[in-house]
């Protein structure tokens, strides 16, 4: 599948360079950035993985939080589509010891099951259906049978106020390309992360609940 030309273009020239910054700010409400990701990861079982592949990865700040989370023994893999945002995970000390690769997560450039679990942080909602459902297909692939897929992202949560609360402070209200993800996060909701799961192969889809239905963490097997 064709990578995404001008989203490749931002992340790698453009948004790599503040990425961080943004991220600590708009993560602030749901306690701050490492508060935030730690909660997230308290639905991601990886007890006994050997092998986890970070499936865009960005800056690096979630390879992070699953190290944290895995087996001492366990080795965290990290790819993203932007060169750009693997240089900023490059710069950080303590990642030195997990690999980076550019990858398009609908061509992911490793054999067919060779990961215990891939966890998919908060990417596919910047993607057209079509991409997601490729990405996703392609994850079933690199698992191993008895292997896992986290996908941490975004939800609709059932709080008219919390879906307006939310809606303001990540910039929904904002036009198209000013909040150029605003198509593609709406597609995903309205068609359900369990829905497309299932689409792609995996069975066994699970779905938790996170930060007052805000968020949302997908479980399931290939």
């Amino acid at each position: 599948m064709a990578k995404r030309p001008f989203y490749k273009w931002f992340y790698d020239h453009v948004h790599s360079h503040d990425y961080d910054i943004v991220m600590r700010w708009v993560l602030w409400p749901f306690g701050g950035e490492e508060h935030f990701r730690r909660e997230m990861m308290t639905s991601v079982d990886l007890t006994g993985a050997r092998r986890v592949l970070d499936l865009c990865c960005g800056t690096g700040s979630s390879s992070r939080a699953i190290r944290s989370r895995a087996d001492a023994s366990a080795q965290v893999l990290g790819a993203d589509l932007s060169l750009g945002q693997l240089r900023q995970a490059k710069r950080k000390r303590d990642l030195a010891d997990v690999p980076l690769v550019e990858a398009d997560a609908t061509q992911i450039p490793f054999a067919a099951g060779c990961f215990d679990a891939v966890v998919i942080p908060h990417a596919l909602h910047e993607m057209p259906r079509a991409t997601r459902i490729a990405a996703l297909r392609d994850a079933r692939r690199v698992l191993r049978r008895a292997g896992r897929v986290f996908v941490l992202d975004l939800d609709d949560p059932p709080s008219l106020l919390l879906r307006l609360l939310l809606g303001l402070w990540l910039g929904y209200w904002l036009p198209y390309p000013l909040n150029f993800e605003n198509p593609t996060r709406r597609d995903m909701v309205r068609h359900g992360l369990l829905n497309e799961l299932t689409q792609a192969g995996f069975g066994d889809a699970e779905k938790i609940s996170k930060f007052r239905g805000t968020m949302q963490v997908v479980t399931a097997r290939p």
